[in-house]
């Protein structure tokens, strides 16, 4: 009798992220405007979201909880709001190396900042017409997530763009790390690998954890 073969850290988050992105997707119309507004209030309760001058957001795609309440939310409070540009690693050419090893710098966000599709089709400000932000300025980093867990865990995409990134930062300041997504994206235990950025929050649009 052969021995089970175990499965592995990457086919389980594979099969993760299909089931995840299918529950995201399904929310739609008020469901998922009001799941945005409440996701909203709650960010704002939070001590290092009232406490930060820059704040790195992102643009919902693919079912992600709109982040656009959060956007105006931040402007009102007059803060300053940049967004992630993947730019590739120093010396690396071709869209291979990007998606595979490109990190992140981010941009400055202000309402009539132009944008254009980046190489995930995601708007991203445009280069020149936007300030970048140092990572070891960003006070508060918003970031999308596909899964998460009651450990602080969280499942991506699976391009590694912002575990780089943040590995990458070396001995300089790191933002304060928060995920937002839909209630339904909480699992019971996530997959773990060894370059897996956690979190030190997660908002909801039913609940807030902390870590």
């Amino acid at each position: 009798m052969s021995a089970l073969v175990p499965t592995s850290t990457w086919q389980q988050k594979r099969a993760l992220r299909r089931e995840l992105r299918a529950a995201r997707r399904a929310i739609t119309g008020g469901a998922a405007r009001s799941a945005a507004r409440c996701m909203t209030r709650r960010m704002q309760r939070l001590g290092a979201w009232q406490r930060a001058r820059v704040v790195a957001l992102f643009m919902a795609s693919d079912g992600e909880i709109d982040t656009r309440p959060l956007r105006q939310a931040a402007w009102a409070a007059g803060k300053t709001v940049c967004l992630p540009v993947i730019r590739p690693q120093t010396g690396q050419g071709g869209r291979r190396a990007l998606l595979e090893r490109g990190e992140l710098v981010f941009r400055v966000l202000q309402p009539r900042t132009p944008l254009r599709p980046g190489p995930l089709g995601i708007p991203e400000p445009i280069r020149g017409a936007s300030a970048a932000i140092p990572l070891n300025r960003v006070d508060l980093l918003v970031m999308p997530l596909v899964g998460f867990d009651p450990a602080g865990h969280r499942l991506g995409m699976g391009a590694g763009f912002y575990d780089r990134t943040l590995a990458g930062r070396g001995r300089f300041r790191s933002p304060w790390r928060v995920g937002v997504a839909h209630a339904v994206q909480q699992v019971a235990a996530l997959p773990v690998d060894p370059w897996d950025q956690p979190l030190q929050a997660c908002v909801t649009d039913r609940k807030i954890w902390t870590w």
